[in-house]
């Protein structure tokens, strides 16, 4: 009895709708932590997806996980290709995560990626997804969200709660 009694508190324990990472869950879990803090949600730009998606795929060919590449280029190079003329620009790489709600929370507690899902100068981003990592073999995904405000975008001011 005491075995199917802890059985069921550990199964208890465990998420219950842990989120597969996708585009849709990725920004929903982000708007969420900027809804708490009265900022207006971000949204997804066509532009914005070609570079990262694009992005994605560089670091794939030249097996590379960084914010730079090993020619020197910066995750904007990408952005700028796309014409997305931007005003304000951060990028956010994770790698090896399985849950939407790891992924977030972990870059919650990083202040660099904090600050930039969390800055009220970003209004649009976009967020590739492939399956393991660009180096090689590995388990979990990697991610990479591309944050922008275009110029001319009118930067809200919002209080903080």
């Amino acid at each position: 009895m005491r075995r199917i009694v802890l059985s069921l508190l550990m199964f208890a324990a465990l998420p219950l709708a842990a989120a597969e990472i996708t585009r849709q869950s990725v920004l929903e879990a982000m708007n969420s932590y900027r809804a708490d803090r009265g900022l207006p949600a971000l949204r997804f730009d066509a532009r914005l997806q070609k570079a990262a998606d694009d992005r994605m795929r560089d670091m794939e060919e030249q097996e590379y996980w960084a914010h730079e590449s090993p020619d020197g280029r910066s995750p904007f190079t990408w952005v700028r290709a796309e014409g997305y003329d931007f005003q304000y620009a951060g990028e956010n790489l994770a790698s090896g995560f399985e849950t939407t709600e790891v992924l977030v929370a972990s870059w919650m507690e990083s202040p660099g990626h904090r600050d930039n899902i969390m800055s009220p100068l970003y209004s649009d981003c976009s967020i590739a997804i492939i399956d393991g990592s660009t180096r090689g073999r590995a388990i979990g995904k990697s991610i990479v969200v591309m944050f922008g405000r275009s110029h001319g975008a009118e930067v809200q001011q919002t209080a903080k709660k």
